[in-house]
């Protein structure tokens, strides 16, 4: 992305109500801008950046000490903006609220990862394992011990507030 079109992409995102926002380094990070949201902040984040002509481009989870941190990619295709979105749910009560209903490829990207970690995802239109056995009775990639936090995996300044 150009100097000159960063200035305007941190503008065009600075409605989103975010926990923490950082402005990325895409050669470090992979991500011009990044943001930390509470549950009820991902949906309105979500319908902003498919106003703004993103698209999805993942879902991925991982099981953190802090919980199920759930990151979503999106970009565009007629400039680079890559935006990293992260939730983070805890272990007890693994519920997200699905984006399925404003980007329909996040359907199999989230029974993907209600298959591997047991994440709920409220409204989701069907809620099914999407690869493994409908009676398998475990997520195989929660981990039993060992969590590392968060703050160990993520450079510093994408975990404070940031001038997006």
């Amino acid at each position: 992305m150009s100097s000159e079109a960063e200035p305007r992409l941190l503008a065009d995102l600075a409605p989103i109500q975010a926990l923490r926002k950082s402005a990325g380094d895409y050669p470090l990070s992979g991500c011009h801008a990044s943001f930390f949201l509470e549950a009820e902040q991902l949906v309105p984040a979500v319908r902003l950046l498919f106003d703004l002509g993103y698209f999805l481009e993942d879902i991925a989870g991982l099981d953190v000490a802090e919980g199920i941190l759930i990151v979503y990619h999106f970009d565009r295709f007629d400039t680079s903006g890559r935006v990293a979105l992260r939730l983070t749910v805890p272990h007890a009560r693994k519920i997200a609220p699905s984006i399925a209903a404003i980007f329909s490829g996040a359907d199999w990207h989230e029974r993907e990862c209600f298959d591997f970690f047991g994440v709920q995802f409220e409204n989701h239109p069907d809620l099914k394992p999407l690869l493994l056995p409908d009676d398998l009775g475990i997520h195989p990639l929660l981990k039993d011990k060992d969590r590392k936090s968060i703050f160990s995996l993520l450079p510093l300044r994408q975990m404070v507030d940031g001038k997006t």
